[in-house]
């Protein structure tokens, strides 16, 4: 827990972080999510898993999962979403303001 007591109760860097989703279909007609996913306005060492959520095509929000970046950096992310076969209306990061941050 020392990670989380420097970065948020002795520091008081306020992260941005903002995402580019691109939904394409597969050779097997499932959907494959493309995303890059960038964070600022922290120091080097500042790690955080960001949670992923998408919206389905029927109107339901979803966690996919998360993604570990750290400092002030970018990281694409490919992920096969097997059985999909409606592209999602969009994903999101943070969606449920699972940890603190500042919309970009």
């Amino acid at each position: 827990m020392d990670w989380f007591f420097d970065e948020y109760v002795y520091k008081t860097a306020l992260r941005l972080t903002s995402s580019t989703p691109i939904f394409e279909k597969n050779s097997d007609g499932d959907v494959v999510l493309s995303m890059k996913n960038t964070q600022s306005g922290v120091d080097d060492k500042f790690r955080m898993l960001v949670p992923v959520y998408l919206e389905l095509a029927d109107g339901r929000t979803v966690k996919l999962g998360r993604i570990a970046i750290i400092g002030n950096s970018a990281k694409d992310v490919k992920v096969s979403l097997k059985g999909v076969k409606d592209a999602p209306r969009r994903a999101m990061l943070n969606y449920y303001d699972d940890v603190l941050a500042s919309p970009n």
